[in-house]
């Protein structure tokens, strides 16, 4: 039971009603553009909508806010929600055990920092004090880096050089990709005038001293940042004391188009790069490290693999010149190989492939590794020595998820690791790294009686018979009784799985009633590297089947009907839930998207819709088999004529540079024009966001309330 006091409400039926009455959408302009793909014509009438300088954006944009701020009007109860959200957001508290015994002070960073909110209308500043002192000072003023009055800047990372009390700040404007680097002195708090420019969310900064190596790009063309394609990836070498101009190339991205770049990262003092290689003709991928001197910089190669979609390999740990390497090559499930750093392909298998699949491999203090495995809904932690010999396995529950599991330092005598779920925040434990023993150090106050809820992991089976697991969570007095209002999240693409992790407003959904069920379906990576391949590219149907799959057994299973069912998901979750919405409109009451690309046909043509990692997920529109695929389920053009969709809320930032805002117009332009409108399609903009989403505090609230106001509008849940 909630620790507040809550008022009953119930949404009355007639507000119920109203979504199901005629809505009066705007009538929009339409343009006659035609496109031509292998001989075949597809009228984009809203194409328009892809320059967000035309002069009819501004009055559609407008027309749209209308709807949206009218609905608002109809939730009663705004701020009784309001009031719970806020709730369970600041009434979540830790407090350490008093036997606590903290890692040695030693390795300790030496500063502390804290983000900080002065003014709600801005993101917050940050702050910083020498440990152990009592009074922070303040270090980044948000509202100095602003451009206008209506410019979102937020801190989008830092990296701190303690040895020489500096530390650089990353920053976005309005959430872009596109970034900016600020240094700081420490010891003053005083800005440097040097800063860095066009560098991109994939970008990483390295100190050497105090000087930096850093990549960056060719500087986007005005007007143009949030559509066009990041190009001309170099790395250069960057002092203190001088302008950007003076920089030092080091290394040119081969690859002009921008399709695909290379990364990298310190270790040990030593310099790792990951890149595409050719060999007579053929591409491979490549492990390299690198010297770190300015005046003679070269990439020595110790690894080439296949460039192969799905592959990966990743250097997790240096040990003299052995690298430990956590990989799928060869091994769907995941192995760790050791490689000598000073010779080509000279690979070792330090520990086999298991049944289950390796998630994480971490260095745990000076002479151990420890292997983070899935099996079943659950963690598992298998902790080696050096050699490859099992020295302990530590069980975790199913449904939680076991967090920074990893020990850097090698004088360290303990680490401290957390565990999370849907429904509770982090729990922390402290690991003795000689006995591998460990106890809580904190007990966790929250306003809610978490016992009172539980993660179930349950397998359904797909339209080809596949078995799909998946995470259901609810109270556990919940009945079957098929009447449950249920939110059915999904993702399923890039390899990435779903995993338990806390979220305030999807606890309180959970506490009023409602259920929460998120599959890891084909295309994520919940069952390994093939799991992945099952999703992609001409199976992407696949994952689809999937998420439909889910619903259907939801409501089979008689946790909901589908009058309760509403489904939800972001970015390629916003992809998915689009296809979902086209092709089963009948099996969901509402849908929610959250910066989802719905023109797949045009995906390609925007920022990093081309670049490698994009095609391997969805293929190219200028091979035909890709482009008869592409259409097939692209939410846009699978919208047909008087069809009663489910009822909408498209959610975008206005300054989304990875899936630019351009998808949600002309797909809700597309269904007010030809859905049935007895349906209510809405979309929520939000300025200055993108799409990570760089929320103020305001923007926050509003996408927070808007978002709940909907689902427990569409869905007739009751507060109680």
């Amino acid at each position: 039971m909630l620790r507040f006091i809550i008022i009953t409400f119930i949404i009355s039926a007639s507000t119920f009603a109203n979504a199901q009455k005629k809505q009066d959408y705007p009538l929009t302009p339409k343009d006659a553009t035609v496109d031509v793909y292998f001989d075949e014509k597809i009228e984009d009438p809203y194409q328009w909508m892809e320059n967000s300088e035309d002069i009819r954006m501004s009055d559609w944009l407008d027309e749209q806010t209308k709807i949206t701020d009218k609905i608002k009007k109809r939730y009663t109860k705004w701020w009784m929600l309001r009031s719970q959200i806020a709730t369970m957001y600041h009434g979540v508290r830790t407090k350490e055990i008093s036997s606590y015994k903290e890692k040695e002070d030693s390795l300790k960073s030496k500063y502390e920092f804290d983000l900080k909110n002065f003014n709600s209308s801005r993101a917050a500043d940050l702050v910083y004090r020498v440990r152990g002192q009592k009074n922070y000072r303040k270090l980044v003023r948000i509202k100095d880096f602003m451009l206008d009055k209506d410019d979102n800047v937020i801190i989008t990372n830092r990296y701190l050089n303690e040895e020489d009390n500096l530390i650089a700040i990353e920053m976005s404007h309005n959430g872009g990709d596109w970034r900016e680097v600020y240094f700081f002195n420490l010891l003053t708090g005083d800005l440097f005038e040097s800063k860095l420019s066009n560098l991109r969310a994939s970008s990483n900064v390295i100190w050497q001293g105090r000087d930096v190596i850093y990549d960056s790009y060719d500087e986007a063309e005005a007007g143009r940042e949030l559509l066009d394609k990041a190009k001309g990836q170099k790395l250069y070498y960057h002092k203190l004391e001088d302008n950007q101009s003076q920089d030092k190339l080091l290394y040119q991205n081969g690859d002009t188009s921008g399709t695909n770049r290379f990364s990298y990262f310190k270790l040990n003092e030593k310099l790792f790069f990951k890149h595409y290689y050719t060999v007579r003709g053929t591409i491979y991928r490549a492990l390299s490290v690198a010297n770190i001197n300015p005046e003679s910089f070269y990439l020595t190669n110790f690894l080439l693999y296949p460039n192969t979609p799905g592959l990966y390999v990743s250097v997790e740990e240096l040990f003299g010149n052995t690298a430990i390497l956590n990989t799928n090559w060869e091994a769907t499930n995941g192995r760790v190989l050791s490689a000598d750093i000073t010779e080509l392909n000279k690979v070792s298998e330090l520990i086999g492939e298991y049944d289950i699949l390796l998630t994480n491999v971490n260095k745990l203090g000076k002479d151990k590794l420890a292997c983070i495995y899935t099996d079943k809904g659950k963690n598992i932690a298998l902790i080696f020595n050096m050699s490859g010999e099992l020295l302990r396995k530590i069980d975790f529950p199913e449904g939680k998820q076991l967090n920074y599991f990893y020990e850097n330092e090698d004088n360290a005598t303990h680490t401290d690791f957390c565990v999370s779920s849907f429904f509770h925040p982090k729990i922390w434990y402290q690991l003795n790294l000689s006995d591998l023993t460990f106890k809580p150090t904190q007990v966790l106050s929250v306003p809610y009686k978490v016992e009172t809820l539980e993660t179930r992991y349950i397998n359904y089976k797909s339209k080809d018979g596949t078995e799909i697991p998946m995470y259901i969570s609810c109270l556990k007095d919940t009945k079957l009784d098929g009447s449950n209002p249920t939110l059915l999240r999904g993702y399923g693409g890039y390899g990435t799985t779903i995993v338990p992790s806390f979220d305030e407003s999807l606890t309180l959904w959970l506490l009023h009633g409602g259920i929460i069920a998120v599959p890891n379906i084909r295309g994520g990576g919940a069952k390994g590297s093939d799991w992945g391949l099952a999703g992609r590219g001409l199976n992407k149907q696949v994952a689809i089947d999937d998420f439909i799959a889910a619903a259907e057994y939801l409501i089979s299973e008689k946790y909901t009907n589908k009058n309760k069912l509403a489904i939800n998901g972001g970015s390629h979750g916003g992809l998915l839930v689009g296809a979902a919405y086209t092709q089963r409109p009948e099996l969901f009451k509402a849908a929610i998207a959250d910066a989802g690309a719905f023109d797949m046909l045009r995906f390609s043509k925007f920022t990093v819709g081309s670049v490698n990692t994009n095609l391997n997920e969805f293929g190219s529109v200028d091979n035909k088999e890709d482009y008869l695929n592409l259409k097939s389920y692209s939410p846009l053009h699978n919208i047909k004529e008087n069809v009663s969709y489910p009822n909408l809320m498209l959610i975008t930032g206005k300054e989304d540079d990875r899936v630019p805002p351009l998808h949600s117009y002309k797909f809700l332009a597309t269904l007010q024009e030809k859905g049935s409108d007895k349906s209510l399609y809405s979309l929520l903009l939000i300025d200055g966001a993108g799409h990570g989403g760089a929320l103020n505090n305001q923007d926050f609230e509003k996408l927070i309330l808007y978002k709940y106001a909907f689902l427990f509008d569409q869905l007739d849940v009751k507060i109680d």
